[in-house]
Parts: C-alpha cells; sequence; structure tokens
C-alpha cells in the first residue's frame, strides 16, 4: 500500500510539474453542457483560427500548451455547433472560466484573471442594456414612437456611461483599448476661410477638415498594444484598410510616406504591431498599381529593412529586398534612362537618345507575350492618330529569343515604328529595370526622364494630353 502511495504522488508532482510548466492554461467548466469537443480559436485582421480543442470531461475543457504562449488578444472557446464565448488574454495566461449551459456570458464566473473579472462584468452590464433595448422595441406600438425614441436615447446613454466608466477606471485593460480603437474621430471646426470677394471659401474648409482627418484617423488607437491585431475584424482590421484603400488614394507619394512614417514610428518598441505595419505597407506599395508608388515602396525598403529595423527578417532576404528597391529606383519617375542602344531588324544599331521628339515611349514587350498581343496594338493606334500631335515617338524592344517569330510578329501587326532587338544591347535592361514580366511601357520627355508609368494603354492618350497641358504635375 505504502509503494502505491508512492508512485501516486510521483505521478500527482509530475502532472503538476508539466502544469506548471505550461505556456498557457485556460480552464473551462460548463454546468450541464454535453459538447463532446470545445475549440480554442482567437482573431487576426479579418479571419478566425483555431488554437488548441479540449475533451469533455464532465463539463470540464482543459486547453493547455507547454510550446505555445498566447499573444494578447480577444479569443473565444467554442462548441462544433458554431456557439462561442470571448473572452480576454492579455498578461494572465492561466486561468479558469466557469460557466452554466444557458448562457455563457451572464452566469460566467473568473478565477485567476482579473481582466476577464471586469470584462464579463462589462458585458453583463451592456447586456443588460440590451434587454432593455429589445423590452421597448416590443412596446413601441403601445408607447408610441416619441415615448419610444425617449426610453432608447435613455438606453444608449446609460450603456455609453458604463462604457466611459470603464474606460475611465481601467485605462490599461485592454477592452479600453478595443473600446478606444471603435471611436470615431472628432474633427474640429476649422477657423474660417474666404476667397478674394470674401465669400467663405467652403472647398478650402472642407480640405481642412480632411487633412485633420487623415492626419488623427488612428489618434483612438493605442499603437503600443499588440493585443489589436487579434481582435474582431470590425475593431482594427476593417478600419485600418479603408485608411490605405480609400483615404490615401488620392494622396500624393510624399504625403502617403510621411504618413506611413507616423503610425509606424507610434509602434515602435511592440512586439508585434511594428512588424505588423512595416511590413503591411512596404507589401502594399510593392504591389500597388498606381504610378508613382513603387517609390513608397523603395523608401520604406530604405528606412526599415536596410538599416536594420526589420529583425525578423534573415539578413539573406534583406539583401534581396534591398536590392531589387535600388533596381527599381532606375525608373523612378523622373529618373533619366540611359541612352539604349539595339540593332532594329536590319541589323542597323540604334538609340534612345538619337530619337528627335517631345515623348517618346520605351515599350519592352515580346512577341509570345498574351498581354502584348491586346497592348501593343492599343498603343500602336494611339501612335499612328497622335504621332504629329504631340510629337511622339516609339522604340520597341524585342526581349523575346526568336528573332524569326518577332520579325512575323512586326509584319502581322503592321508595327511601323522602331523595333529593336533587346537581345543584342549596350546594357542589361533586364537587370537594369528588374523586368520580369512584359509588356513594361515607359513614357519619356524629350531630355528621357521617365514622366509616365503603369499607365493602361487605353490610358496612354488621355495621360499625355493632361501632361501636356500641364494638369499633371510629377
Amino acid at each position: 500500500m505504502k509503494n502505491y502511495s508512492s508512485v501516486f504522488i510521483v505521478i500527482s508532482l509530475l502532472f503538476l510539474s508539466l502544469t506548471s510548466k505550461a505556456q498557457y492554461a485556460i480552464n473551462v467548466e460548463i454546468e450541464s453542457n454535453k459538447d463532446s469537443i470545445m475549440y480554442l480559436g482567437y482573431y487576426y485582421l479579418k479571419n478566425t483560427f483555431a488554437l488548441d480543442s479540449a475533451y469533455n470531461k464532465k463539463g470540464k475543457f482543459v486547453f493547455e500548451d507547454k510550446t505555445k504562449t498566447l499573444e494578447p488578444g480577444i479569443y473565444f472557446f467554442s462548441n462544433a455547433n458554431g456557439k462561442y464565448c470571448e473572452f480576454i488574454v492579455d498578461k494572465e495566461k492561466k486561468f479558469s472560466l466557469i460557466t452554466k449551459e444557458n448562457d455563457w456570458v451572464k452566469n460566467m464566473k473568473v478565477k485567476k484573471s482579473k481582466d476577464n473579472e471586469l470584462y464579463f462584468e462589462y458585458l453583463r452590464g451592456t447586456s443588460y442594456f440590451g434587454d432593455q433595448a429589445n423590452k421597448i422595441a416590443k412596446l413601441k406600438g403601445e408607447i408610441g414612437q416619441e415615448q419610444y425614441n425617449i426610453r432608447v436615447e435613455e438606453i444608449r446613454k446609460s450603456n455609453d456611461s458604463i462604457k466611459e466608466n470603464f474606460i475611465k477606471i481601467y485605462p490599461n485593460h485592454l477592452l479600453t483599448k478595443v473600446l478606444n480603437a471603435t471611436k470615431s474621430i472628432t474633427i474640429p471646426e476649422p477657423e474660417t476661410i474666404y476667397n478674394k470677394d470674401n465669400s467663405v471659401d467652403s472647398a478650402a474648409m472642407q480640405n481642412e477638415r480632411f487633412n485633420y482627418y487623415v492626419h488623427h484617423y488612428f489618434d483612438n488607437m493605442d499603437f503600443q498594444c499588440d493585443g489589436l491585431l487579434r481582435t474582431p475584424e470590425a475593431v482594427f482590421h476593417k478600419s485600418y484598410n479603408y485608411y490605405w484603400d480609400e483615404l490615401m488614394k488620392y494622396q500624393t507619394k510624399d504625403s502617403i510616406f510621411n504618413l506611413a512614417v507616423h503610425w509606424i514610428e507610434k509602434s515602435r518598441g511592440t512586439k508585434n504591431l511594428f512588424k505588423f505595419l512595416v511590413h503591411d505597407i512596404t507589401e502594399r506599395y510593392l504591389k500597388s498599381p498606381y504610378m508613382g508608388h513603387d517609390e513608397i515602396y523603395i523608401k520604406m525598403i530604405n528606412r526599415y529593412y536596410a538599416s536594420g529595423d526589420a529583425t525578423w527578417m534573415p539578413p539573406s532576404a534583406i539583401d534581396k529586398e534591398v536590392a531589387r528597391a535600388k533596381k527599381w529606383e532606375n525608373a523612378m519617375l523622373m529618373k533619366q534612362v540611359p541612352d539604349l542602344a539595339c540593332p532594329d531588324t536590319n541589323d542597323v544599331l540604334h538609340s534612345l537618345y538619337e530619337i528627335d521628339a517631345k515623348y517618346k515611349i520605351l515599350i519592352f514587350w515580346s512577341y509570345d507575350c498574351g498581354h502584348c498581343s491586346t497592348e501593343i496594338p492599343k498603343i500602336y493606334n494611339f501612335y499612328k492618330k497622335n504621332k504629329d500631335v504631340y510629337d511622339v515617338e516609339v522604340m520597341a524592344v524585342n526581349s523575346g529569343t526568336d528573332l524569326k517569330q518577332w520579325k512575323e510578329k512586326i509584319k502581322i501587326l503592321k508595327l511601323d515604328w522602331l523595333n529593336v532587338n533587346g537581345l543584342v544591347a549596350n546594357y542589361d535592361w533586364h537587370e537594369y529595370f528588374d523586368i520580369e514580366s512584359t509588356p513594361v511601357v515607359l513614357i519619356l520627355d524629350k531630355d528621357n526622364r521617365i514622366i509616365g508609368k503603369k499607365i493602361p494603354a487605353d490610358n496612354i492618350e488621355n495621360y499625355i494630353k493632361l501632361y501636356n497641358e500641364g494638369k499633371i504635375k510629377i
């Protein structure tokens, strides 16, 4: 008997030792629950992910792992049918959530997590006013619209009061960060701006409001809080995407970069948010279809990758990004293209600089490129129509390896502009411009400076027209 007791004690101590070493241990106990399995999940940007699972042991589900930690954020446990209950993970990673099957939130009791005690207390408070609003809605026909509006406004104010009190009393709680993040920015009324005739310049004032908005858009978000990344989409990701996809769409490239730096620097020192912002913004402008946005990518690489800030990337990957950014600098707007010399279909040498025209279109294309087959004829139609109107010439550089097919394609498309064989050139233009696919179309001025790129063939005529009229500034 003594020996069995010793073995039991050793096993118990071993179990306790393993549990104490767990990176997280979340015990969920649900009275009267009959689910066979429960899942532990979390939010990340716009998605939800399953992290762990636990089987039912008399209504108890234990989620623990000694190899993985839990990053701050809003997590949830869920059954196989999609019923779920959210909770907070911040500094406390080992705690118990005890509730009843009929209502997981209202019956929740928490052990060893002050963060979640406060969180569920807040949820129960707001839930009460939600119930009151539902009751009032059912009585709307009896009490009339006016009385209904008064009662609803009273409930709204009471609910808002709970929120504001929580924010005031617990400024460092993750829920406070979440609540603040969903607040809209209050735009102050600017000083009155007048036209020369003393009338109010409404457009200028609206522009002042918009400038304030884009410069203060994230003021209610605590960029020192990594937990914002792991919240429902409406808290961070949706608002974040709207800023870059919509508000920044028509900003200048310098303004976009300066604002990017402004917000990124507010996250400096965080474990995950700084990394996310640097990576996401860099990738956005690496892939952006808008002309000139590649310069934002270049600046991001130089500021945050070449400088050594991107500590999460291996040196070889950083070197690759820096090398690509240096190549892309060669195709920046207003950058002068070095003279390119190649032979034409009759092996007669021609150079870019010998072309005397107000505007030059430099095209890198291939006879077997599907996209080229649709774009090149459109550019040619523009050329024939506007050659003399805008004083335009074209240098079309072949990148295909079969010269016979190249020449046949020229005849089929009737391209009577300057066609040259890019396989024989005075420098490696593939490497210089980092050209990986075709067509690549650069619009140059008479001094061979790039004034347009990433412009679809259908838009080239309008672009040159507006540039020629001085309506496009670079």
